[in-house]
């Protein structure tokens, strides 16, 4: 039922936003893959599969609402396609065997287990999640916005003053970053640097750029899977607080990890 209501905002989203843009095929596909899904009996014999495929169609449509037509969409919605039909043919394959087995009682009993350990499973896996953002709350400042959970890191606490080397104190704060992300492992991260307006445009990119790209490679190097982390140099084109002070300029200097939903 939630992710009924999800497809449902998603829909609207794109009327209001501009309304004229259909969903690529792939996405379709994707999102009756998982209506059929859903419908059938994965949703009590295998809720864990079924999980990763509402997962897996969230981030097609994400992608969709930023960019309707890229490859990327349709790559994430064809994901999404197969992993909701692997979760209907689990289900399927489960239902099946419990009504060919419906009267033996230690078959009864393993399903049941089967159950439990993909519910529990599912709870681990959102308690873990809990757990990483309560502990990365305790080391940066932490919010949530449309890009995702943003965890702001202090440039001034990472690099000395124009330069992308890490300090060696950052080097404690990271370890414990990335101890906390290493338990959502599974998520995407945007490593996004940022600058204050000191400096001409085509310097502070660059700079923004080497700092966004030294995070993401130490954050690399401490097991955090390299596939699911991209560096992206943001300039001075996304200031949180006014250039024209230095407490403002030094909020303006930062890193910001993002954890896509």
């Amino acid at each position: 039922m939630k992710t009924k209501h999800f497809l449902i905002l998603f829909t609207l989203a794109v009327f209001f936003t501009g309304c004229a843009t259909m969903p690529p095929t792939e996405l379709v596909n994707a999102r009756s893959a998982y209506r059929i899904a859903s419908d059938g009996p994965a949703a009590q014999l295998a809720p864990a599969e079924l999980h990763k495929a509402n997962e897996a169609l969230k981030l097609a449509e994400e992608s969709f609402l930023k960019e309707s037509d890229s490859y990327k969409t349709k790559d994430l919605a064809y994901v999404a396609q197969r992993k909701s039909e692997k979760a209907g043919a689990l289900g399927a394959m489960a239902a099946d065997k419990a009504s060919k087995d419906k009267s033996n009682v230690a078959f009864q009993t393993k399903q049941t287990e089967i159950v439990a350990q993909g519910k529990q499973d599912l709870r681990d896996s959102e308690q873990r999640t809990a757990d990483a953002l309560a502990e990365l709350a305790k080391l940066a400042a932490v919010k949530e916005d449309n890009r995702g959970l943003v965890v702001t890191l202090s440039g001034g606490v990472l690099f000395r003053s124009a330069k992308s080397t890490l300090l060696s104190s950052a080097q404690v704060k990271l370890d414990q970053v990335a101890k906390a992300l290493l338990s959502v492992r599974e998520r995407n991260l945007i490593v996004e640097g940022h600058t204050d307006s000191q400096g001409s445009d085509s310097y502070n990119q660059d700079l923004s750029q080497r700092r966004a790209d030294t995070v993401r490679n130490y954050l690399v190097q401490r097991g955090y899977p390299a596939d699911r982390i991209q560096a992206l140099g943001k300039g001075e084109g996304s200031p949180i607080a006014d250039n024209a002070s230095p407490e403002g300029r030094a909020n303006n200097r930062r890193v910001e990890i993002v954890i896509e939903r």
